[in-house]
């Protein structure tokens, strides 16, 4: 072995071994380790509204299909979808069909065994979604970004993604990140984004007429640190939209007049990762991988915590209210919770991932994945019977949490105790341990990160000359 080799081990080790320790001590999650081959995570969770057993998860290796509400879950790659080291916003539409965003145009499953780019839309786009344009309809919006321009264009197709029309004029001076539609009414849209021309702006562009014409205004709080993303549209009012600031601190807000006036509705002391209002829209659930579960009744939004998981997205829909984690920290990739956000039952781990989705050999999907599931089913792991662990719950009290919340019955009854709470930053977090065993020593966490050193060995000695 050379030396120079012999130093890359080294240090490998070395950084292994400080992983482990880390993880240990602080909950670490693999998702902050940026490199190629980087840990397995997830970060985005949507439902079928039409069938409630077709659920699809976006993680850092592919696409993630469960068509038994969660039991079973296969994997298109991320070639199998035409993307890599990106992590697409994706949706579901009406007819079943999964739409991404990619920086070259928009992914649309002809069938889950086969994705193809739709036309009419090249550049980068920034976020997909279902618009409800009624029973049996197949139809979506997108917004897209000239990053060079600072220009951003939002799209329709009626087409269940396979052809894509540009929707009024372009919105210039804004870098979108998010675009939502109001499940009531399909001709009011919102575009969330950053201004730079001068000082670095949040903005929320607002269209009642189908995106013919936009109406801005400011988001006030964000920077070049904090984003605003467009957490949900209220069901029944479509003036009212929740916009989350990304970074640390994390800030929920909320405005009823369409963008006009704002207030902030919860701050935490990490970020806002999840947001999600129940089916009925009277609950609001906010989640953060720092600050736990918090939930309040939309008529008050005074927001009590009732749970310290640490989760990274969340998705309430008539299919359930479902979560994605980081399994080094909440014990799964998905759970689904039957109490209101109160507690969450495993329904994936990384190891009970069951192989690529089950397609012709001939099929795009097959060809792009078969060949290199053997190499990520390493990374993930085998041992699903022995998968997961129980993280146990401890929250601060300084930071209000009620510690007895249960489902969502009691949590109107219990509301008006965390009103102080409403607009004020969180006063510490949530701990972390586990009742019987530290996360890292969990037969599926050891095989992960076993399995990505691995890995990353083998891609340096390929990489050697000679």
């Amino acid at each position: 072995m050379l030396l120079s080799e012999q130093l890359v081990l080294h240090r490998i080790q070395r950084s292994f071994w400080a992983l482990l320790a880390a993880v240990a001590t602080t909950g670490l999650s693999p998702r902050n380790v940026q490199a190629n081959g980087a840990f397995p995570a997830v970060s985005q969770l949507v439902a079928d509204p039409a069938d409630p057993t077709h659920l699809v998860l976006r993680s850092n290796f592919g696409l993630l299909i469960s068509h038994d509400q969660g039991d079973q879950w296969d994997l298109v790659c991320e070639a199998g979808v035409g993307y890599q080291n990106v992590d697409p916003a994706i949706a579901v539409l009406d007819d079943g069909t999964t739409i991404a965003a990619l920086p070259n145009g928009i992914a649309h499953s002809e069938t889950e065994c086969a994705f193809d780019l739709g036309a009419g839309v090249a550049d980068y786009v920034a976020d997909v979604a279902r618009s409800p344009d009624g029973p049996g309809a197949a139809a979506a919006v997108a917004v897209s970004v000239d990053i060079d321009a600072g220009v951003s264009r939002v799209w329709r197709s009626l087409d269940a993604g396979r052809s894509w029309s540009q929707l009024g004029s372009a919105l210039p001076d804004l870098n979108a990140t998010t675009l939502d539609v109001a499940a009531n009414d399909r001709n009011t849209l919102y575009v969330s984004g950053v201004a730079q021309s001068r000082t670095v702006t949040g903005v929320l562009a607002r269209s009642s007429d189908g995106g013919q014409t936009w109406t801005r205004s400011e988001v006030p709080g964000a920077s070049k640190l904090s984003a605003p993303y467009i957490a949900a549209i209220a069901a029944r009012d479509s003036n009212t939209v929740y916009v989350r600031l990304s970074g640390t601190p994390g800030t929920l807000l909320v405005s009823h007049d369409g963008g006009a006036g704002w207030k902030a509705a919860l701050d935490f002391t990490g970020p806002v990762d999840g947001f999600a209002l129940s089916p009925d829209g009277r609950f609001a659930l906010a989640s953060g991988r720092v600050d736990g579960v918090w939930r309040a009744s939309t008529s008050e939004l005074a927001f009590e915590r009732v749970s310290c998981t640490k989760l990274r997205c969340l998705s309430w829909t008539h299919a359930g209210l479902f979560a994605c984690a980081d399994e080094f920290q909440a014990g799964f990739l998905v759970g689904e919770s039957t109490d209101s956000g109160a507690s969450f039952q495993p329904r994936l781990h990384l190891s009970c991932v069951r192989g690529p989705l089950a397609c012709a050999a001939d099929s795009p999907v097959a060809n792009a994945c078969d060949a290199s599931w053997p190499a990520q089913s390493e990374v993930l792991g085998s041992d699903c019977a022995n998968a997961g662990f129980t993280p146990r719950d401890e929250c601060s009290s300084a930071g209000g949490a009620s510690g007895g919340a249960g489902a969502i019955a009691g949590a109107s009854a219990t509301a008006g105790a965390a009103g102080t709470n409403l607009g004020r930053r969180v006063a510490g977090g949530c701990s972390f341990s586990t009742r019987t065993k530290a996360p890292w020593l969990a037969p599926s966490a050891l095989v992960t990160v076993f399995g990505w050193a691995r890995r990353r060995w083998a891609r340096i000695r390929k990489a050697r000359p000679g």
